[in-house]
């Protein structure tokens, strides 16, 4: 469904201002949180937490770019940093050469296991802590139903 000369109403936009407040929020407090206590961006650790969920060989470079919120661009320099601090290594592709993988080092993981502590921790503190389990479950589904519509799986 369009719509066409659509104009936010009161509650709408109240809504919505309160999700992009909160949201914009909890971002910063995740950086902040996440540079004082591991050396990582917000971006960064989004970076390694993919890469952890990887397996041996790492990920494509442009499988993670698509699981994150970053452009291809973005992500590969990134990467580059990542590489050279020591917490990501690229590996070429076992079975197509002209790829890239990109895989946690164990510095990588050593980082990524302090910085998931302080990442749950602000999660729990600022956005679940005052959820119970039907809040989560409305919230989840809110968000999936938004996904679902950008990735164009609905049609209304």
């Amino acid at each position: 469904m369009t719509y066409p000369g659509f104009t936010l109403r009161t509650r709408e936009l109240e809504t919505w201002l309160a999700y992009l407040g909160a949201t914009k929020l909890l971002f910063d407090e995740l950086d902040r949180r996440l540079r004082d206590e591991s050396d990582l961006s917000l971006a960064d650790y989004a970076l390694l937490a993919r890469l952890g969920d990887a397996d041996e060989w790492g990920m494509r470079m442009t499988d993670l770019a698509d699981s994150t919120v970053f452009s291809r661009s973005r992500t590969t320099h990134a990467v580059d940093r990542l590489v050279k601090l020591g917490s990501v290594e690229r590996r070429a592709c076992p079975t197509d050469r002209r790829g890239s993988y990109a895989a946690l080092t164990d510095e990588g993981r050593r980082k990524l296991e302090t910085a998931r502590l302080t990442h749950d921790e602000v999660i729990a503190q600022h956005l679940l802590g005052s959820m119970n389990a039907d809040d989560m479950d409305v919230l989840r589904h809110q968000m999936e139903a938004v996904r679902a519509s950008l990735e164009g799986g609905r049609s209304d």
